[in-house]
């Protein structure tokens, strides 16, 4: 089977985290694009029709897959139309920018019966994989606190819609979903929230540095991000009662893509020795081989996914993305307020758990 692929937008995210992929996995055929560039899509993806927009290529031709990759505020008005049509669908993150959006729309690919997944790619990092594993194996004891960080060096502004004002931009919005998801992956959802979420960069329209602090009953988990950090960026400290764990630099997928690098290259998602991180005991520390990540398998796994008759899950279910997206606008409004707010996690569980997508 050959999946007849729509994508949608042609920026960044799908040159460098979709393109890549369907052209390297055959269950995948790129049929289309919705692009008002069409100049550069003929440059990457040369024949393949470029449509103005969403409506007029879901009216011109039949699509199997329908991948949405532009501005934060299109996602929920343009996954929704796709659904309609009767198309699966992949959403980029942030799925929405509200839950009660996300909700509606998971619920309406349950009734279309459609696939509907979220471009939760983080799930596949290999340093989130070998927290995974560290945890599975009560290396660190019970944990007590764990930091979950993605600085940059970025202090000035840049003429984008990510970083100008309007809805949905920010670096919250950008980096604040997978952060968060990998947060509730591995611990659930926390009984409180509170935040400060700032812009700090001279002339910024937008947010450009938080801190969210999800508090759980015996454990504290931190979120954060700065465009001031110069230095190898901390990007996981998992802390407690038998030792710790601190793990620096970034997985290598998303650097290796930008430089043009091919998934099934031979160091591909292999992250260098050096970067490594280090388990600490009382007395003792050694270097703890970073497991390495799998950008292919998440659409692998979409692939066989949407086969006829599969039962195979999408690799992130967007019913699994509704608490995410909640817990953001609880953070938003704990820094608005500068409170600690609760999370009522029975109304979202029973969210969850009626909205199933799969």
């Amino acid at each position: 089977m050959s999946i007849r692929t729509l994508v949608v937008g042609f920026g960044y995210a799908a040159q460098t985290f979709h393109v890549p992929f369907l052209e390297a996995i055959d269950a995948f055929f790129i049929d289309g694009v919705v692009s008002s560039d069409s100049a550069k899509v003929e440059r990457v993806l040369p024949g393949v029709r470029v449509y103005d927009n969403l409506e007029t290529a879901l009216q011109q031709a039949q699509f199997d897959l329908v991948i949405v990759t532009t501005p934060n505020h299109l996602h929920a008005p343009q996954t929704e139309l796709a659904l309609s049509a009767g198309c699966h669908v992949l959403v980029e993150k942030p799925f929405t920018l509200s839950a009660s959006e996300a909700q509606t729309l998971v619920t309406l690919a349950k009734q279309q019966q459609r696939h509907l997944c979220v471009f939760h790619n983080r799930r596949f990092d290999g340093d989130f994989l070998t927290i995974k594993q560290l945890l599975a194996e009560l290396a660190v004891g019970e944990v007590k606190r764990f930091e979950n960080r993605f600085d940059r060096f970025r202090p000035q502004p840049r003429n984008r819609w990510r970083e100008n004002a309007g809805p949905g931009s920010g670096i919250f919005w950008d980096l604040g979903p997978h952060l968060i998801d990998q947060c509730l992956q591995l611990f659930g959802l926390p009984d409180t929230v509170s935040a400060s979420i700032n812009t700090l960069r001279a002339g910024g329209e937008s947010d450009d540095a938080f801190d969210v602090n999800l508090h759980y009953p015996t454990l504290q988990a931190v979120v954060g991000s700065s465009p001031f950090e110069a230095a190898p960026t901390l990007r996981f400290s998992l802390q407690g009662t038998a030792g710790s764990y601190r793990k620096y630099h970034l997985d290598p997928q998303e650097a290796q893509l930008k430089n043009h690098r091919k998934p099934g290259d031979a160091d591909w998602a292999i992250t260098p020795t050096e970067q490594h991180g280090v388990l600490y005991k009382a007395d003792s520390h050694q270097i703890y081989p970073t497991l390495t990540g799998d950008y292919t398998g998440f659409y692998t796994q979409l692939g066989k996914a949407l086969e006829p008759g599969a039962t195979t899950p999408v690799p992130v279910p967007a019913d699994t993305i509704v608490n995410v997206i909640a817990v953001i606008e609880l953070a938003k409004k704990a820094a608005l307020t500068g409170t600690r707010l609760p999370v009522d996690t029975a109304k979202l569980n029973s969210q969850a758990g009626a909205g199933a997508s799969d």
